[in-house]
């Protein structure tokens, strides 16, 4: 039954990919026209910030070293960590604004490398007391020992999403984060207010250095000195456009603006980068200064 079950599958998905095929296609021409500017203007951005979900980024530590990686660990590594004081600053702020989130996901880096991870997880789910439906979720590489044995002490009211990586750099299912769309001709006339769904079906993002409207942008902004990000929780009415126009116009999630499932696109084998990214990376290098996360971050 299950070899049948598994065919049917098969077949079924081989069936539906021209048609497939053609949807994201169409989503793909209907994006590059719903990013203009007079397109912005009249219907406004195509993708907004959760005011549900949110992704914390813990620490830039990792054991990993993947290709490609969109938090530029392989990139720029450096040993950042959150405070557990910012943890605690965000569970405080989400009471005083009656926020209760649907999700709250742990990552990095590798979070279970946190050194005050367990504290953190504790802080969260105190955070219960007041949102006792709120999803805490960590997302691990699940490679290592010793990111496996912290895997294990975690309680069993935490999700945990481990993606079982191999220790292999080449990632071949990760998007070519380093092809600034800034870089390319089509782009150049574009709102970048429109993000992409990355800030709307993962969450917005808290850093070390602040909040923004998705991780992935907090994850650039430490690599420009981290100035950008908010102190303190936005309020709901604040879509957090100015960092959408500053960081997105850097990101290659952009281009897309959507996920394109992993047989509609040529696995990703190199690591292309666009000529705005080798210069922050080497005027990063040149730095060479790890960020200080404090209680409250830089605005």
């Amino acid at each position: 039954m299950a070899t049948y079950t598994k065919r049917a599958v098969s077949f079924l998905h081989a069936a539906l990919l021209p048609l497939r095929r053609l949807w994201y296609g169409v989503r793909r021409r209907y994006r590059t026209l719903r990013i203009m500017p007079a397109a912005s203007r009249l219907l406004g951005p195509q993708y907004v910030r959760s005011r549900d979900a949110i992704e914390i980024d813990i620490t830039y530590v990792c054991n990993l070293r993947c290709n490609n990686c969109n938090r530029s660990i392989t990139q720029a590594p450096e040993k950042t960590h959150m405070t557990v004081g910012m943890i605690e600053d965000f569970v405080r702020d989400s009471i005083a604004q009656g926020k209760r989130w649907r999700v709250i996901r742990l990552l990095g880096g590798e979070p279970t490398l946190h050194p005050q991870f367990g504290m953190i997880i504790e802080a969260l789910r105190r955070y219960r007391q007041f949102a006792p439906r709120c999803d805490i979720q960590v997302v691990s590489n699940g490679f290592g020992k010793a990111v496996q044995a912290v895997l294990e002490t975690i309680p069993g009211d935490v999700t945990i999403e481990n993606s079982g990586k191999d220790g292999q750099r080449i990632q071949p299912m990760f998007g070519p984060f380093n092809l600034a769309p800034i870089d390319d001709p089509a782009f150049r006339s574009v709102d970048y207010v429109n993000g992409c769904s990355i800030m709307e079906e993962c969450g917005m993002g808290l850093a070390p250095t602040g909040y923004y409207q998705c991780a992935v942008a907090g994850g650039i902004d430490r690599l420009l000195r981290g100035q950008q990000g908010y102190r303190s929780l936005p309020a709901d009415d604040d879509d957090m456009q100015e960092l959408s126009r500053n960081l997105c116009r850097l990101c290659g999630h952009f281009r897309d603006g959507h996920m394109v499932p992993a047989d509609l696109r040529p696995p990703l084998l190199d690591t292309p980068r666009s000529e705005t990214w080798d210069r922050i990376y080497t005027d990063w290098k040149k730095r060479r200064r790890p960020l200080r996360a404090t209680e409250k971050a830089a605005p």
